[in-house]
């Protein structure tokens, strides 16, 4: 079956393999409600199999699993091609004004721009394909008869700006764009759950298996968030792949500074792991290595290591981290930082849904290996950028 993206002026269809096509989120009215308000057609509901493409998605909002492309359970389309006359009608408007509550209207300005509005409203039919509709935008209340209705119809167009979701800043992961994933060795993608086991893959020599707490950890930046009363603006989380524990830091535009702040502090109470990867790019991972020997005072090799693996790794931990800060921002604006750490220890205290477990159990059931001194790695830095990551299934059962 051939589907339809039901986008205002997109005409993609399934066809196209580069891009996935997804259902609306029809068993969740607040989140469907989001999607119908950012989509603005006039009187039109989405049925079972009405679907809209990927490229209406900011890139935080897709899980790349294989060859399949799913959303997160938050996502909301954003990203639209409407006539920009009526994007800056939309700006010009404010939402909480007298003239968008219908309490007092501006003729002069309803005057101008009701002939352009009414002319290309004619023209469209009122079909059921909203490729054949108006946006709501485009078509607000027009007077038919008596100037009564015009007084009065304000008042409907007036509760749809009070519905839209509140904007905040764009964010993204910060990552290395040399990094991509198709790039990534076979045995990336194979090892760990390809069968016959006798098959083996260019890198499988050198495979790095997690096998213990605090042994391998993911580093991330997050941002930019709305700022802080302190101007914090991104989010460092640093990820144990074993026992999911995550920490999590307000940083500056200050990033490579803080970052080394950050991770000497953890260190500090935690004790060295074997080895850090980021796909933060290069230029920021040397100032975050140069700092953070000043910081543990070394003159060993870099602790940080530039992997392209760091973001697939462990994708579920990746998405509640993405839903819990997105969540934090929103709701508690220019004070997220104070209450990001409560955040971070709530997460590790609900079962994560690969162990079953709580990462704080994993982590903290038993005293972990204490190592003061930098720990030896397996091969050379060089060697582990090279090799491949697998967290074992059997790794749920083992603390």
């Amino acid at each position: 079956m051939v589907y339809h993206c039901c986008a205002y002026n997109c005409k993609n269809i399934s066809r196209n393999k580069s891009l996935s096509f997804h259902k609306f989120p029809l068993k969740d009215p607040n989140l469907l409600k989001k999607w119908l308000n950012n989509l603005r057609w006039k009187d039109w509901k989405p049925a079972a199999n009405s679907k809209i493409c990927s490229i209406h998605f900011e890139k935080k909002c897709l899980i790349e699993d294989g060859k399949r492309t799913r959303l997160h359970s938050w996502a909301v389309p954003t990203i639209f091609s409407f006539p920009n006359r009526y994007l800056e009608r939309k700006v010009k408007i404010n939402p909480r004004s007298r003239r968008a509550l219908g309490i007092a209207a501006d003729s002069n300005s309803s005057g101008r721009a009701a002939p352009d509005v009414t002319a290309e409203t004619s023209q469209k039919s009122n079909s059921e394909k909203p490729e054949h509709r108006n946006t709501e935008s485009l078509q607000p209340n027009t007077s038919k008869s008596s100037s009564s209705q015009m007084r009065t119809e304000p008042m409907s167009v007036s509760t749809q700006p009070l519905t839209e979701p509140e904007k905040s800043p764009p964010w993204t992961i910060l990552g290395d764009e040399a990094l991509d994933r198709s790039m990534t060795i076979p045995s990336f993608f194979h090892s760990g759950y390809c069968l016959p086991d006798n098959i083996r893959w260019a890198g499988d020599d050198d495979l790095n298996i997690v096998k213990e707490r605090w042994e391998w950890l993911g580093l991330d930046v997050r941002g930019p968030f709305s700022p802080t009363v302190d101007r914090h603006t991104h989010i460092m989380t640093l990820t144990d792949y074993h026992s999911k524990w995550v920490e999590a830091f307000p940083l500056t535009q200050n990033l490579s500074q803080d970052v080394a702040k950050c991770l000497a502090e953890v260190i500090n109470q935690q004790g060295y792991p074997l080895g850090i990867l980021s796909r933060l790019p290069k230029r920021i991972l040397m100032e975050v290595n140069r700092e953070l020997k000043k910081h543990l005072r070394l003159n060993s090799s870099a602790l940080v290591i530039h992997h392209r693996q760091t973001g697939y790794m462990d994708l579920v931990t990746e998405s509640l981290l993405n839903e819990m800060l997105d969540e934090l921002v929103k709701k508690h604006g220019s004070i997220w930082h104070v209450l990001l750490p409560a955040a971070t220890l709530r997460l590790c205290c609900t079962n994560h849904p690969t162990t079953k477990e709580k990462p704080f159990t994993r982590m903290c059931a038993s005293d972990p290996p204490f190592s003061s001194t930098p720990r030896e790695l397996p091969y050379s830095a060089t060697d582990v950028r090279l090799s491949s990551f697998v967290i074992p299934a059997t790794v749920a059962n083992d603390l």
